[in-house]
């Protein structure tokens, strides 16, 4: 059976309350930004760090951060009538997922980019703090994950020689997840 959002219990890292120290998800960089940065990035603002709790025991983590993009001008005609004057689009940034090597593939991911969602239609709509785009720098192997949720490339990042290529979903225009 999938995991859903109703499954999760999700909050703020914190490095009095929570012992990050077993956490695997199998890709090093990964694991070792939880353990050792992720706690100093959220002291200094550079990014803040979610912690996921599945069945009791950390499942996984999201560490999101501001963003913003700028368009080449025929990708903004196809946004907003009025491209001309606006150069940066808003964004919040998915900096990193990670998920425990025991539950991948039974859909957190996919439910983290949801939370992701959730939190940006929150900051227009509750907070009143504008930003268009969910973006990210994709593994490789899962750019045909986020393609299917409704993120397409950066243009101009487009690159086949960048190993981690920026994507976007647009908040008003990208599918339901």
């Amino acid at each position: 059976m999938p995991i859903t959002l109703a499954d999760l219990h999700i909050v703020r890292a914190d490095a009095q309350a929570h012992d990050v120290s077993q956490f695997d998800c199998g890709d090093d960089d990964l694991n070792d930004f939880l353990k050792n940065d992720c706690f100093r990035y959220q002291s200094e603002y550079l990014s803040h760090t979610r912690l996921v709790f599945y069945q009791g025991s950390l499942g996984g983590f999201l560490t999101l951060l501001s963003d913003s993009i700028v368009l080449k001008t025929k990708e903004k005609r196809k946004l907003i009538s009025f491209h001309r004057d606006v150069y940066s689009f808003p964004a919040v940034k998915i900096g990193r997922i990670g998920i425990a090597k025991k539950i991948q593939r039974q859909g957190m991911r996919r439910e983290l980019v949801k939370y992701t969602l959730g939190l940006v239609v929150r900051l227009n709509d509750e907070l009143h703090i504008g930003s268009r785009f969910i973006t990210l720098d994709a593994y490789p192997a899962s750019i045909p994950f986020y393609e299917r949720c409704g993120f397409v490339y950066n243009l101009e990042y487009k690159d086949p020689k960048k190993t981690h290529p920026s994507m976007r979903y647009d908040i008003i225009k990208g599918p339901q997840l």
